[in-house]
């Protein structure tokens, strides 16, 4: 029986066309406030890129959306299918700590940041600080080879302080829009990698217009949409009469 190789997937099919979704974000976005629609406090972050697109244009996005594969590297439809009609935001500090640690791992760490500090002084002579760094990098890197055993070790990126942005949105689960539920999903970063390269990645927020601008309630809780039949509303006090014609 012939064997077919499996073609790997190439860099565009693993990667989403963002000029694409660029073109249609610039066209359909829109901007949310606040105080003015049921959305928390808005990330400030130059690394996180996200765009709010009302509902009706969900369709134009089908093609970005692999259901029976694996999601795209760079774009997040992070509500596809569930329209937001409340949305908030927060983040996390992410981070790892690994202690059990190769000592050739920690030797070529050590080895690399010598090398860094030896290409400084290339360009302009390294200052007191630099030059006492050096010294010490190049002393421990000597005395940790002769005797790993006396270290201990651990890896952290705990002070690079990554905070790993998430959205929770609610929105309707039943088509006559009377119950409610709620998911909470992170979302993509901008990366950088060598040299500065910056890999883009954008994040796709869709909104229900109808209800993203006023307070919904709780699950089953409908008494605000029964009293919006009722065409005649006499206040005094602060008690209303509701009234309509049979």
């Amino acid at each position: 029986m012939e064997v077919t190789e499996k073609k790997q997937p190439t860099q565009r099919q693993k990667n989403a066309d963002l000029g694409v979704v660029r073109q249609l974000v610039k066209a359909q976005s829109i901007q949310l406030e606040p105080l003015t629609n049921q959305v928390s406090a808005l990330p400030n972050d130059p690394e996180l890129e996200y765009y709010f697109v009302p509902m009706e244009f969900m369709k134009d996005y089908k093609p970005f959306f692999p259901a029976d594969k694996a999601p795209y590297k760079n774009l997040k439809l992070v509500n596809f299918n569930k329209p937001a009609i409340s949305l908030s935001f927060f983040s996390k500090h992410k981070y790892t700590v690994k202690r059990d640690n190769d000592p050739e791992a920690i030797l070529l760490h050590l080895k690399n940041h010598r090398e860094e500090l030896f290409e400084c002084s290339l360009f302009k002579p390294l200052d007191s600080e630099q030059e006492k760094q050096l010294r010490q990098i190049d002393e421990l890197f000597r005395n940790y080879r002769a005797n790993p055993d006396s270290y201990q070790t651990c890896f952290s990126n705990y002070y690079h302080y990554y905070r790993y942005w998430y959205c929770s949105y609610r929105y309707f689960e039943d088509s006559a829009n009377t119950k409610a539920d709620s998911e909470s999903v992170h979302l993509l970063k901008h990366t950088e990698r060598i040299k500065g390269q910056v890999h883009e990645r954008l994040n796709i927020i869709f909104i229900d217009m109808n209800y993203i601008t006023q307070p919904i309630p709780y699950d089953n809780k409908l008494v605000d949409r029964e009293l919006e039949t009722y065409p005649i509303q006499i206040k005094q006090g602060t008690t209303t009469l509701f009234i309509k014609k049979m």
